[in-house]
């Protein structure tokens, strides 16, 4: 009776298949986080800051970067737009009608092909294109139902975004920015895009608040200027 009883005590193998596969998991995704992380937990040395007061360490992909501590932030880097300012000014010098342009940087939990034009593109194939407009030279309106992400399945409603033509992004694509205007708003307006910048490092622009949907093109010249400001370690 002891001897089955502590039988049925042992996890069965389903139970230790389930949590083998849980473990390696969990240390999969620890890693994954780890690229990204400069915690002392993370494998690999930290160098040293030889000028902390003008930059700030940022690791990506294990890989070290200087940002100027003036636009550096958590999450990457952040200016304001229209002004171009980075953030490390006074609140009471903020002008409300300048908007906050985040520079959500990182390596992992990257969004599934087609990113992008890339997305444009195969609308076009498909025939998902509702409207396309060029509303100035070198900016063009799209409106075009989109596939989620992993079911393929088609949304009910268009999406807006707004393609810099006349622009490229690191992979050599119209720079894309999925925008939605509110005139009586701006509060209520905002967008987001995301593009590979370099060396396996993705690049998610959100912006929160803000009419800046027919200003992407000069925003996109700015947040290539904002990066270009890092220097690799």
């Amino acid at each position: 009776m002891i001897a089955v009883g502590l039988s049925a005590c042992q996890p069965s193998a389903e139970e230790l298949a389930a949590k083998e596969a849980r473990l390696k998991a969990e240390h999969a995704r620890r890693n994954e986080l780890c690229r990204d992380n400069a915690d002392s937990a993370c494998p690999g040395a930290r160098p040293v800051n030889t000028e902390p007061g003008a930059f700030t360490l940022h690791k990506w992909n294990d890989q070290w970067f200087k940002v100027p501590t003036a636009y550096s932030s958590d999450y990457g880097m952040s200016f304001y737009w229209p002004s171009k300012a980075p953030p490390g000014r006074a609140p009471a010098k903020h002008d409300p009608k300048d908007w906050s342009i985040q520079l959500q940087i990182r390596s992992y939990d990257i969004p599934p092909e087609p990113i992008g034009y890339r997305e444009i593109q195969a609308a076009e194939r498909d025939g998902r294109i509702v409207n396309r407009q060029t509303i100035r030279p070198g900016l063009d309106r799209v409106e075009f139902f989109a596939l989620h992400k992993f079911t393929g399945e088609r949304f009910s409603t268009p999406d807006t975004v707004y393609v810099a033509m006349d622009r490229r992004d690191p992979e050599g694509q119209p720079p894309v920015l999925g925008c939605k205007l509110n005139l009586k708003d701006p509060q209520q307006a905002g967008g987001g895009a995301g593009f590979w910048w370099r060396d396996g490092i993705f690049v998610e622009v959100l912006i929160r608040k803000g009419n800046v949907c027919e200003d992407w093109p000069e925003l996109f010249d700015e947040v290539i200027r904002v990066l270009n400001l890092t220097q690799k370690v």
